[in-house]
């Protein structure tokens, strides 16, 4: 995450830019009360992450908004934060998802890039 960045790399928070890409969307990510109940009683956790589900014991999760809350908390600023909104699990034709295909996979790839200012700065 972004402490590793900082610990690692020596870079500042400020100057993180991040996108969220395509993952299953809180349209599809379902999950069950203990997971509920675990991601309610994790740190930093903001209400907006969870919402009922379309079954009495289910709840909808915004991975999205989770992660991007995160990124805030730990100091990149909003406004450099993108997410795709792209739900892996709605758009099976471009993009693989284990939940919504019962476990079969595929893989992505993200590309990271480090510019210079840190210490491993060239």
């Amino acid at each position: 995450g972004v402490e590793r960045l900082v610990a690692g790399y020596g870079s500042r928070p400020e100057r993180i830019w991040a996108v969220i890409g395509p993952a299953i969307g809180p349209c599809c990510y379902e999950v069950d009360e203990p997971v509920r109940a675990a991601i309610a009683a994790a740190p930093g956790f903001r209400p907006g992450w969870l919402r009922p589900g379309r079954r009495p014991d289910r709840w909808q999760l915004d991975l999205w908004q989770a992660n991007r809350d995160q990124l805030v908390a730990a100091g990149v600023p909003a406004e450099q934060i993108g997410v795709a909104g792209i739900c892996t699990a709605c758009q099976r034709a471009d993009f693989f998802s284990h939940r919504g295909e019962g476990g079969r996979t595929g893989r992505q790839a993200a590309l990271i890039r480090l510019v210079g200012g840190g210490r491993h700065a060239g």
